[in-house]
């Protein structure tokens, strides 16, 4: 991800992520082992549904959940648990539709991530106001 500005926003977006499906303690769980870590460690991830970096696809809140680093990044999403998971919160209509997402391109300008990374900031630390996140 060379794009500055795009990553500032991936990283914004991760941390919100995390905030947002931490419980009262600071802790999130995987969506795809059930393992807990603080919502703002390194054992935590923000994991994407839909195996893809596209833009339509990267900042995609339906489809981007916490998952540990070894779901994440060494068992490649654990694609078999998160589909699991996914079924559980949507129809497999909804499913196909989000696998489709890779297919579609999205434009996104320089200045829009910087709005992107902005606005992920921004509810973050609402949340961790709200939650008394630490």
């Amino acid at each position: 991800m060379k794009n500055t500005q795009k990553k500032k926003a991936w990283n914004a977006f991760s941390l919100y992520i995390r905030a947002k499906y931490a419980d009262s303690n600071g802790d999130v769980k995987c969506v795809t082992c059930g393992h807990v870590a603080k919502w703002k460690g390194d054992g935590m991830q923000a994991g994407h549904y839909v195996n893809s970096r596209c833009n339509s696809v990267l900042l995609n809140e339906d489809i981007v959940y916490p998952q540990c680093v070894k779901c994440n990044i060494y068992k490649h999403g654990n694609q078999n648990m998160y589909n699991f998971f996914m079924l559980k919160k949507h129809t497999k209509k909804k499913l196909e539709e989000f696998e489709n997402l890779k297919y579609k391109k999205k434009i996104i300008k320089e200045y829009e991530w910087k709005e992107l990374a902005e606005m992920y900031k921004e509810k973050t630390n609402y949340l961790i106001q709200e939650k008394e996140l630490i």
